[in-house]
């Protein structure tokens, strides 16, 4: 990301909390513009995201 060299992100969020936990995009520009393509919820609270880069 701070290369700016992706097109597309995929990600699966679990609905489970454990305090603060680790920053996934630490150190990330604050203005990083992405477009959802998708997202897909499963029976088990498991849902699927995908993001484009904002062109």
């Amino acid at each position: 990301m701070r290369l700016d060299l992706i097109d597309e992100i995929q990600l699966s969020t679990f609905p489970y909390v454990a305090g603060e936990g680790t920053r996934l995009f630490d150190g990330v520009p604050k203005s990083y513009p992405l477009d959802l393509v998708s997202s897909t919820a499963s029976s088990n609270g498991i849902i699927y995201l995908q993001y484009r880069r904002h062109r």
